[in-house]
């Protein structure tokens, strides 16, 4: 099962542009799902940048902590989930699998986790979901 997803927000600041020496980034990010997931992801991510690239950005290496939480429908189903995500994104290769924490509503009894797949343009979310009554 997959999921598109679209980045509708990307706010990225240093947490201390002070100390060069410690490259951690904070992210306030949402993305618009379709398909298998329907709704809103708001994500908070922290990025420890190991190589960086001020002229663009995928180009970068960073490893990454953070959680989504997503609001709207999943199969039919309504409700919420958080998941914790951590990995690396190297390149433009983003490994930052989530595991789901918590569900709420009719999505309480969801479990899995999910993964990361770009395809040029495309952006999707490979799901490996099960639902608990």
């Amino acid at each position: 099962m997959s999921t598109t997803f679209n980045v509708t927000k990307w706010d990225e600041q240093a947490i201390d542009a002070e100390k060069t020496n410690f490259p951690l980034n904070q992210v306030h990010a949402q993305y618009e799902l379709e398909g298998d997931l329907q709704g809103i992801a708001w994500v908070e991510y922290l990025l420890y940048y190991i190589e960086s690239n001020q002229e663009d950005g995928h180009l970068a290496t960073a490893r990454i902590t953070g959680f989504l939480h997503f609001e709207g429908q999943y199969k039919g189903k309504t409700g919420t989930f958080t998941a914790a995500e951590k990995g690396l994104f190297d390149k433009g290769a983003l490994d930052s699998p989530g595991m789901i924490i918590k569900g709420t509503g009719e999505l309480q009894g969801l479990s899995g986790s999910y993964q990361y797949d770009f395809i040029g343009e495309s952006s999707k979310l490979i799901l490996d979901f099960k639902v608990h009554e």
